[in-house]
């Protein structure tokens, strides 16, 4: 089966010389696009397989931050095109994680090789993610199945505090490397006095894991404090019924906030088990 790319370029002589390059090469291409507004829409309409996406755009929003809000959307790999090798944009462009990085003008065999490895790179991590998740919500339902038993001998605050401290547990065992090794790759350390990179890093973990999860969400900062929000969720149907199930959200939360040592707080502001149209985790820094 033949991938479908996104061109997303404001040259349009350029973009139509990709466009005959990936069709020669065999790709289909779904759209060309000119701006980061258009990226976005023609992405959730598509759902191509992989994002070309020069950093440099006309409007007020750049390659970058259209690449993060389709990653964080859709989960497509992007690859990033660029006529400068600037080290600012570059610090930028690597907080998105990309899957592959082109100066102009590149040729043919380079673009194929990029992407290429790009499809092989994102396949492969949706896959461990997948396997990840599904040894997370095993071990969790497993509990509660188990747990729910004895439920009659405890009271409703019980049966909650040991339900969230055994998935707290057991989540941390198998997630909180995976975030480690994701700050390693930024050149971030949890101990670092600067805490605005470490947290933004942090958000963008939490929000890529639910995504893998299967819920959309969208991070969002008002005054002083920063917002977490589900639009759907993936256990709706056990949450409505028993909302003690909404413990796996708040425990994932609650407790991946705890590893980057900011003062400060994490609280649940809605959820869709409780009628609203969206969860809504608020955090909120004391420094």
């Amino acid at each position: 089966m033949e991938a479908k790319v996104l061109i997303v370029e404001d040259e349009r002589i350029l973009a139509i010389g990709m466009k005959r390059k990936l069709e020669s090469a065999g790709y289909a291409v779904t759209g060309i696009v000119s701006s980061g507004k258009e990226a976005i829409e023609n992405a959730k309409k598509t759902n191509p397989n992989l994002v070309l996406m020069d950093i440099v755009l006309k409007g007020p929003m750049d390659g970058i931050e259209a690449a993060q809000q389709i990653i964080n959307l859709y989960n497509i790999p992007v690859i990033y095109l660029t006529a400068y090798a600037d080290d600012e944009i570059l610090e930028r462009a690597m907080i998105t994680e990309p899957y592959g990085y082109l100066l102009k003008p590149f040729n043919l065999s380079e673009l194929k090789a990029n992407i290429k490895m790009a499809l092989y790179k994102h396949k492969a991590e949706s896959k461990r993610k997948e396997l990840m998740k599904n040894r997370i919500m095993e071990d969790y339902y497993q509990f509660m199945i188990h747990g729910m038993d004895k439920s009659k001998y405890y009271s409703e605050i019980d049966i909650r505090n040991t339900l969230l401290k055994t998935f707290e547990k057991s989540f941390e065992e198998k997630m909180k490397p995976e975030f480690e090794k994701k700050l390693k790759n930024k050149g971030l350390n949890i101990s670092d006095e600067d805490i605005i990179p470490l947290f933004e890093t942090y958000l963008s973990w939490l929000s890529e894991l639910f995504t893998s999860f299967g819920i959309k969400n969208k991070i969002r900062s008002e005054d002083d404090s920063w917002y977490l929000e589900f639009f759907n969720c993936s256990w709706s149907e056990y949450s409505i019924k028993n909302p003690i199930f909404c413990i796996n959200c708040y425990a994932i939360v609650n407790c991946s906030f705890k590893w980057i040592n900011i003062r400060g707080d994490v609280c649940r502001m809605s959820s869709i088990a409780g009628n609203s149209p969206k969860c809504s985790f608020k955090f909120y820094s004391t420094h």
